[in-house]
């Protein structure tokens, strides 16, 4: 029977209406099951979901209202839902088909001031036909009770790569639909109500094709010259590399145990498809995947990637559910990409840390993940870090440097005028201090970044640039240990004294590359922060008991005398620098930009030893104070100078 169709009962006509029964609700933000057993985000999109059918009557399309309340003592908010859906007793679905598909369910968006911290319920359900809006009757019982938790955000600078590459040599970079395409997937998947992103871009050091050793190395250099100016120590930095010269396989600087922001990684990003992500950009979710690394998840060894989660997958294949975890995944959508809100079924949709297709977050990584984020955020709030679901123990004794590595496998392989700027120096020739150190004397401290190859016994280091504070280390809950498998191997920095001082030597981890595959060689980076001692004179790396690299600092670094604009081309600004003297071979340059008259600053560049800086004028927003200072440094020594570049 149709719609309008009729049955006579005593010579009167009455119109046949469909019942519908409610079989399920669920409320879920990413990934959630009828149990509602993961976490709600205080803050986050959230959307509710009801799975309805139809057990008499004709065909009809129905729309829904939920009442939903705080407390039994506020007044309840009645949503209507954002779709309709059709019910038919002749094509019934079950519950497991409804909740993989977003247009099988009545979904209803809560608005912001329902998701904060503390409990809702569902108190009522109604449904009307959506053609005629007559009410329909509805066997149902009252929705569920569910509590939001606060949770921190997750903090990201994202730092483009920029590069030159083919004959003639063009440069690449990320795309603007990069950018937003990886933090959109980072809010929607994540378990955080807020992405607290910033961005930039910088110029690659070492030629192309260059590896994720090479970014790596240049985002830890980077971000040690940030946290040294005073930026937010929870701060995860991720490099992005444009697909459009040559394919750089992606990569964390290890897989830290503890929370260890200062981890870093890199990846491509492009507009292949990999056969099943078609909005335009697989940056997003191949981001998440490193960035994920560097928040302490491993790859659960489903499909090609190694098997070194030590806390052991619990799902079948890589899945996000199975037949015994009824797990469904749910994308909120981004209107402003054009992604429209999306079920993903939980035995076709895999975690996010596996390299398999149809990627997002299961349960497991998204609990994990938000466990870490609130332990970093402790690390600087100075609250009891959340206790790890694997027991742990201190570290080995460490000075320097931060967390503990890991290694997995390998993710998707696959193929104008010169115009003279005033510069004002802010203090040539001194040194980076922390405070007293153990005479009462100032502390001069260094950062040290590396790589090391341990099957080989090789290493080299990268820079070497002295800072004014080293990075929060990582912590470890009282009572806890580090797991044997997860403990990183350990380098040695010998910092050589002059005049016959001793030396100072400081044990560092060795964050192991997060992909390498079993027969690979074992490299990583060392990333410390470091005491130089009194008169330091040279920077030994020592593996296995040999050294492998000296650093030795050049003469005395000369202060930024002009800074000359060299006109703006597709949106960069070129900028021509004179210094006091050229630089010698042994000295080199940071670049940081302001954007607040001063206030703060931010790496650009690190290590440079042309005289040209390259500005993407994309990164800075209207009304933008705009300043530049340039540090020069033979590694122990500085001379830096501001100069100020334009405003609005």
């Amino acid at each position: 029977m149709s719609r309008g169709q009729t049955t006579r009962s005593g010579g009167s006509i009455m119109v046949a209406q469909p019942h519908c029964v409610l079989d399920a609700a669920e409320i879920t933000q990413v990934v959630q099951d009828l149990n509602h057993s993961v976490t709600l985000i205080a803050g986050k999109t959230t959307v509710v979901r009801l799975y309805l059918r139809a057990t008499s009557g004709p065909a009809v399309s129905v729309r829904g209202a939920i009442a939903v309340r705080r407390s039994p003592t506020e007044p309840a908010d009645t949503l209507v839902s954002v779709n309709a859906i059709a019910l038919d007793t002749a094509q019934p679905r079950d519950l497991a088909t409804c909740r993989g598909d977003a247009g099988l369910s009545l979904n209803f968006l809560l608005p912001s001031w329902l998701t904060a911290e503390g409990p809702l319920s569902v108190t009522s359900v109604s449904v009307v036909d959506a053609v005629s809006g007559i009410p329909l009757p509805l066997t149902a019982s009252a929705g569920p009770t569910v509590w939001f938790k606060a949770g921190p955000p997750l903090r990201v600078r994202i730092l483009g790569v920029r590069y030159p590459f083919g004959s003639p040599a063009t440069v690449r970079a990320p795309r603007e639909k990069d950018y937003q395409a990886l933090v959109s997937w980072l809010g929607r998947a994540y378990p955080v109500a807020e992405v607290i992103s910033t961005r930039g871009v910088v110029d690659a050091l070492v030629p192309p094709e260059f590896g994720p050793e090479d970014v790596n190395a240049q985002l830890a250099a980077i971000r040690a010259l940030d946290m040294s100016a005073g930026g937010d120590q929870r701060t995860h930095y991720y490099g992005l590399v444009a697909d459009s010269g040559f394919f750089m396989r992606g990569a964390a600087s290890g897989i830290p145990a503890l929370p260890d922001p200062a981890t870093v990684a890199s990846g491509p990003t492009g507009p292949d498809d990999f056969g099943w992500d078609f909005d335009g950009a697989y940056g997003d979710w191949y981001g998440a995947h490193e960035l994920g690394h560097t928040l302490g998840r491993r790859h659960p060894g489903f499909c090609g990637e190694s098997h070194d989660d030590l806390l052991n997958y619990p799902f079948k294949d890589g899945q996000l559910g199975d037949g015994t975890h009824a797990f469904v995944g749910f994308d909120v959508g981004d209107p402003a990409l054009g992604l429209p809100m999306k079920a993903l079924p939980g035995e076709r949709w895999h975690d996010v840390m596996t390299y398999c297709d149809f990627q997002w977050l299961s349960s497991y990584t998204y609990e994990g993940v938000r466990r870490r984020l609130l332990a970093e955020d402790a690390l600087v709030s100075g609250t009891d870090p959340v206790p790890e679901p694997a027991p742990m123990a201190p570290l080995p004794t460490v000075t320097a440097g931060a967390g503990l590595g890991g290694s997995g496998g390998r993710p998707d392989d696959r193929r104008p005028t010169r115009t003279a700027t005033r510069v004002t120096s802010t203090g040539p020739g001194t040194r980076a201090v922390a405070g007293p150190g153990p005479d009462g004397a100032a502390e001069q401290l260094v950062s040290v970044v590396g790589t090391v190859n341990l099957t080989r016994h090789e290493g080299r280091i990268r820079f070497v640039n002295p800072v004014d504070r080293p990075a929060v280390p990582p912590s470890l809950p009282a009572g806890q240990e580090v797991p044997d498998g997860a403990r990183a191997p350990m380098a040695v920095l010998r910092i050589l004294q002059s005049g016959g001082s001793p030396p100072q030597e400081i044990r560092v981890p060795v964050k192991l590359n997060s992909e390498l595959e079993p027969s690979a060689d074992r490299t990583g980076l060392i990333d410390a922060v470091a005491s130089a001692g009194p008169a330091p004179e040279a920077v030994e790396l020592i593996v296995d008991g040999q050294v492998v690299d000296t650093f030795r600092p050049g003469g005395s670094p000369p202060a930024l005398r002009a800074a000359r604009h060299e006109g703006a081309e597709d949106g960069v600004l070129g900028l021509a620098l004179e210094f006091g003297q050229d630089l010698e071979p042994d000295l080199s340059y940071s670049a940081q930009i302001s954007v607040d008259g001063g206030r703060t600053w931010q790496t650009l560049g690190v290590g440079l030893k042309e005289p040209t800086v390259h500005l993407d004028r994309g990164q800075f927003q209207p009304g933008d104070d705009v300043r530049l200072r340039i540090t020069t440094t033979n590694g122990f020594t500085s001379a830096a100078a501001e100069t100020a570049l334009f405003s609005g």
